[in-house]
């Protein structure tokens, strides 16, 4: 694996330009930025001086700007009787003065930021939606058959990746460091070339990630959770049921960020208001498909997925870190408050919160990136409405974008929008994406802080098939397998492919990590190089928080070592941490503790 810069950068603030140069100069300004539930016209742009207050109001400074603030800006206004009762006002942003806050134990917001996102008009944007396409019209293919044998399947597969690998190609070539990387964004060969198989197709490229299923064990096991038992089955969204498949919900979802039922995305797919929302028969199953993913992250209670995972390893005894001095230098005595199974809940937990504020600021005070949502009205008002924004023209015509063009005009067909033709992205949620920018992503930031944590606590290179099997379930007692991940109702199936053996306790969480960064995109909210970033992002921020708490241990010799998604050995002990095949990442590091006082 060829070594990758950090796409962290502490040194300056990094938004891609798009804002600037796509600015209130432009015949179509600010096309490149969230400006949703702000007033817009009937082609979906932001009204400019709207946007300008509302850059005012995320000025990057602590504390906020004098004022009115978030508090004065106008919402986007619907037609009279679009929707039909409930509040018309426009959905409240989400938590965009957290990013301000302060910080004692992590990572402070302001000392950290992110790589610049790929530009709006770039070929790595355009790669990344057409990725979006691929997955929004596979919401409901059972997950197993991905990587299925049976041929007709795979033929389906094939095409995808056969349309992707070139197009991911282009965009890293024509975009470089500005745009979607081998490796960091995308899943990486030994040799640095682009690894797209049916077993890296939507994943993230990490280690041990692509073997066995797509879904992580730790979605699919029941979790003990003291003498309570949580069952991982969920209600499932019904399938074949996309939103804002037309201009109308498309549009009235920028303006106000709510559906035509008055809900904005906490809120949405609700199935008080709509129980055909839901799956019939009022059953619950495991997840098994994308759409199942997207319900979960959904509605998830954002570290919950690590947690669970945190539970169901110290049940399964999963052997520890050699750091840990109670592994095998510490006889007499036991981790408990420190350096046992109450600390290790904690830390997961604690991580969560602090790498929310860290990313928060990134969303709302630096970068302000479009969700993909509105880039599907991008490309419907250059292609149906001639608006030269500039999107390259290939995005138009791939294999991808006319299958979600023609799953459109199906959707619309019987209703008042059946003679609509448009390239927007059908969305998992009634409301589309939620009231805050795409990049960084908080789902993914937690993500790669809390299973860091985990990576740091337990031995990641443990094969997990033999410590699964001789466990026990909660709640019946009986003997536990490997599970494959499919949309059948009853029990799951046991995963019996040839590399069962192989899945090991570091690759499932990996993977977990990666299931619920991908859930997003999967859903329509996020784009890839919104996860993959912020994964990285996560990292850090676990790793600065454990070189803290690994000086407080009074037990001798504490240290904590993981394999970073980047494939790096990290070490963290008292000293500081180190970074031996990335001599550049081990002295970034240095300076962020000695700017954190650490």
């Amino acid at each position: 694996m060829t070594a990758q810069p950090t796409p962290l950068m502490p040194e300056r603030r990094s938004p891609n330009d798009d804002e600037t140069v796509l600015g209130a100069a432009s015949r179509h300004p600010f096309i490149g930025q969230f400006h949703k539930t702000l007033p817009h016209d009937r082609f979906g742009l932001v009204d400019p001086a709207a946007y300008q207050r509302f850059v005012q109001a995320a000025a990057d400074a602590r504390p906020g700007p004098p004022g009115a603030g978030y508090e004065g800006l106008d919402g986007g206004i619907v037609p009279p009787g679009t929707i039909p009762s409930g509040d018309r006002g426009a959905a409240p942003f989400v938590s965009p003065q957290s990013g301000r806050a302060r910080e004692a134990l992590g990572l402070d917001p302001f000392e950290v930021n992110l790589w610049p996102a790929p530009k709006v008009l770039s070929d790595s944007t355009a790669a990344e939606m057409t990725e979006l396409f691929w997955m929004a019209q596979w919401r409901d293919v059972p997950l197993d058959s991905l990587h299925s044998p049976d041929p007709a399947t795979m033929v389906s597969v094939q095409d995808a990746i056969a349309e992707l690998a070139p197009i991911f190609r282009r965009a890293t070539a024509a975009d470089g460091e500005a745009g979607i990387r081998l490796g960091l964004d995308l899943p990486c060969a030994a040799d640095g070339s682009l690894d797209l198989t049916p077993m890296t197709l939507f994943r993230s490229g990490f280690m041990d990630e692509e073997r066995g299923p797509l879904v992580s064990q730790f979605f699919l096991h029941d979790v003990p959770f003291g003498t309570q038992t949580i069952s991982q089955a969920q209600f499932p969204y019904a399938a074949r049921r996309d939103y804002l498949q037309n201009t109308q919900d498309w549009l009235m979802a920028q303006n106000i960020g709510r559906d035509t039922h008055s809900r904005p995305y906490p809120g949405a797919n609700d199935d008080r208001a709509d129980p055909t929302a839901f799956e019939p028969g009022n059953r619950q199953r495991h997840i098994g498909s994308m759409r199942d993913l997207a319900r979960f992250v959904h509605k998830d209670a954002l570290h919950q997925a690590y947690f669970n995972a945190a539970l169901l390893l110290l049940d399964w005894g999963a052997p520890v870190d050699d750091g840990n001095p109670y592994k095998t230098r510490l006889k007499r005595q036991a981790g408990f408050a420190t350096l046992g199974g109450p600390n290790l809940l904690t830390m997961v937990s604690e991580v969560a919160s602090r790498a929310l504020k860290v990313v928060w600021r990134q969303k709302w005070m630096v970068h302000r990136r479009l969700r993909p949502e509105a880039y599907g009205g991008l490309m419907t008002m250059q292609h149906v409405q001639d608006k030269d924004f500039g999107l390259p023209d290939w995005v138009f015509t791939t294999r991808a974008a006319g299958a979600i063009r023609e799953l459109n005009r199906a959707a619309n067909a019987g209703t008042p929008h059946a003679a609509e033709d448009n390239f927007l992205l059908p969305m998992a949620f009634t409301s589309g994406s939620p009231a805050h920018p795409a990049y960084g992503a908080g789902h993914a930031t937690v993500a790669g802080a809390c299973v860091t944590v985990l990576k740091a606590w337990f031995e990641e290179k443990t094969p997990i098939k033999a410590m699964v099997e001789v466990s026990r379930h909660p709640r019946t007692r009986a003997a536990q397998h490997l599970l494959d991940a499919t949309v059948t109702s009853g029990p799951l199936p046991r995963y019996q492919r040839a590399d069962a053996a192989e899945m090991t306790v570091g690759g499932e969480l990996n993977k977990i990590a990666s299931n619920v960064a991908m859930g997003r995109t999967m859903g329509g909210v996020h784009w890839r190089s919104d996860n993959t970033r912020s994964l990285r992002l996560g990292e850090a921020i676990a790793t600065v928080i454990m070189a803290r708490e690994v000086k407080e241990f009074a037990e001798p010799d504490v240290s904590f070592t993981y394999c970073s998604f980047d494939r790096h050995e990290v070490r963290i002990d008292a000293s500081g941490i180190q970074v031996p095949s990335d001599p550049a990442l081990e002295g970034w590091y240095a300076r962020l503790l000695r700017r954190c006082h650490i």
